[in-house]
């Protein structure tokens, strides 16, 4: 009899089989956690495909509060795929990040070595490289009297005349 009790209260019922298991009752619902990561496919070696380009998804954070049945709270966090409005966002405030910072490299502001025959090398720009070059170049460039060293004025030759 003991061996029939048993075999009746280890097999399932049909009603048990469509059921779901209680999963609580949710608290607060997802929420952002502003935390952001990135996902993509390696084929191998991770170190030797880091500096290759590769296509990458943006995750976010996410997490929720579930109540269990016996009344404890518990924390759910589940990792899921931005929205495009989610990655502009992101994007925003990173280049927001970087203009703040001057972290942007402008190619025109990059600084280039020109090696000097007395004093070893001396570090200019491009942009004052090419003005330089433009000087050069320019032969009705006359400097002003008013105008500071940097300031140079372009037209004709004019001579002056002593005024007396």
């Amino acid at each position: 009899m003991a061996n029939h009790i048993l075999t009746i209260l280890s097999k399932p019922r049909r009603n048990d089989e469509n059921r779901t298991p209680y999963q609580g009752v949710v608290k607060h619902d997802w929420v952002p956690t502003g935390r952001i990561d990135f996902a993509t496919h390696l084929n191998g070696n991770a170190s030797e495909e880091a500096d290759q380009p590769n296509e990458f998804k943006l995750l976010l954070e996410e997490r929720r509060v579930v109540e269990s049945i016996a009344g404890n709270e518990n924390l759910e966090i589940q990792w899921r795929l931005a929205t495009l409005r989610e990655a502009k966002a992101v994007v925003t405030h990173y280049h927001k990040y970087m203009s703040e910072n001057s972290l942007f490299k402008n190619v025109l502001e990059e600084t280039i070595t020109v090696p000097s025959s007395k004093e070893g090398s001396i570090a200019i720009s491009r942009v004052q490289k090419k003005k330089a070059e433009q000087r050069l170049s320019t032969p009705e460039v006359n400097k002003s009297t008013s105008a500071s060293e940097d300031q140079q004025t372009v037209g004709p030759k004019v001579e002056k005349q002593d005024q007396e």
